[in-house]
């Protein structure tokens, strides 16, 4: 699969976890609410009270899923990061070949010397 195929299904898959997330604790708090209506006879007390708590939980879940994908992106290599490893490591080839440089200079003026 190509990879602007794939980064575009794993956005919409996304999308869909966020979606079903958030509705599914929102139906369970009102269905639970009203089940509880029914058998107390309480009017809508519960149901209100459900649709408080599954929006809350809608919203703990969606931060959670943020903070998750926050890390994920943080730890994948950006443009930006990919530029400063690649720098890291041609600075490092760099000083490599330098220090050969001078360990040859070096063992070429001590053998001129002991001549």
């Amino acid at each position: 699969m190509k990879k602007q195929t794939k980064g575009i299904m794993e956005n919409l898959a996304l999308l869909s976890q966020v979606g079903i997330m958030m509705i599914t604790p929102i139906f369970g708090g009102v269905f639970i609410g009203q089940f509880l209506d029914r058998k107390f006879g309480n009017g809508s007390l519960f149901l209100i009270v459900g649709i408080v708590l599954g929006v809350g939980a809608a919203f703990r879940n969606l931060y959670q899923l943020a903070q998750t994908k926050g890390r994920e992106y943080q730890d994948s290599e950006t443009p930006e990061r990919y530029v400063q490893r690649f720098e890291r490591e041609v600075m490092q080839e760099r000083r490599k070949a330098a220090e050969d440089a001078e360990k040859h200079t070096d063992e070429t003026n001590g053998d001129k010397t002991k001549s």
